[in-house]
């Protein structure tokens, strides 16, 4: 099987309307998508702010979407000097909330999180980090929480083994001077990997929504992977045929 898995990241009651839509494309490609929610207070509002928002998420789950936690606000405390502060702030732009954060600080957000989801019947077994940036005693406090993977730009890790399988990721960067330039370079990347029969991610941002040509290279992207006869599944589905119950001895990449 080739595994295609299409992330919709910063998924809450402040992008209600923009993930709304995105959901409803994705869909139409009849893809199931992993929606990355920010459970805390971001733009004003949070995880139970809106009965619609929550409604609306709830349905999608039971469409066969995945609930994945995304931080806690998206938002970083702090920002460490030197060379990881600039690397954080060039790739995260203010998101890198799990960039620099020890493990007291990484177990509290992320506790914090998941009582968000539960209270409102959510159950997430992944975590992505804001900008897929995390410190290097983040996952202990995974696996302290029990949450059983995670991602980073090039890989699906198993938390409780740390073993990984290779998936690059493809990301837009929206309201950016070298948007269109990023956007030739993930055609080019999934088209590479859909020759080579690799695992796709693909990653869309609510704000993807409003530019046309992000919001069209996304859709390709899909659409690349889908006639190479690529199959959806969400990142669980893929976590677990990859590393907890592996078919090919090649799948630990």
């Amino acid at each position: 099987m080739k595994p295609l898995m299409v992330s919709l990241h910063d998924v809450a009651p402040s992008t209600a309307e923009q993930s709304r839509r995105w959901l409803e494309l994705l869909e139409a490609r009849a893809l199931r998508a992993s929606l990355l929610v920010v459970p805390g207070t971001w733009h004003g509002a949070n995880l139970h702010s809106s009965a619609s928002f929550l409604e609306w998420l709830r349905q999608a789950e039971a469409n066969g979407h995945e609930i994945v936690l995304h931080g806690w606000s998206h938002t970083r405390s702090t920002r460490p000097t030197g060379a990881r502060g600039a690397v954080g702030a060039l790739l995260g732009r203010g998101c890198e909330e799990f960039w620099s954060v020890r493990y007291p600080q990484a177990l509290n957000l992320l506790q914090r999180g998941i009582a968000a989801m539960r209270s409102e019947g959510f159950e997430p077994s992944g975590f992505v980090a804001p900008g897929w940036l995390m410190s290097a005693e983040t996952p202990r406090a995974l696996r302290t929480v029990g949450l059983r993977y995670t991602t980073t730009h090039s890989r699906v890790v198993d938390v409780a083994t740390m073993r990984s399988t290779r998936a690059i990721v493809s990301s837009q960067r929206p309201a950016s001077h070298v948007g269109r330039f990023l956007a030739l370079g993930t055609v080019r990347l999934v088209s590479a990997q859909a020759t080579c029969s690799t695992p796709i991610r693909i990653a869309v941002h609510p704000a993807d929504i409003a530019e046309p040509s992000l919001r069209r290279t996304n859709l390709r992207l899909c659409d690349i992977a889908l006639g190479h006869g690529y199959s959806s599944m969400t990142y669980r589905d893929f976590h677990h045929l990859a590393l907890v119950n592996p078919t090919t001895e090649g799948s630990k990449g």
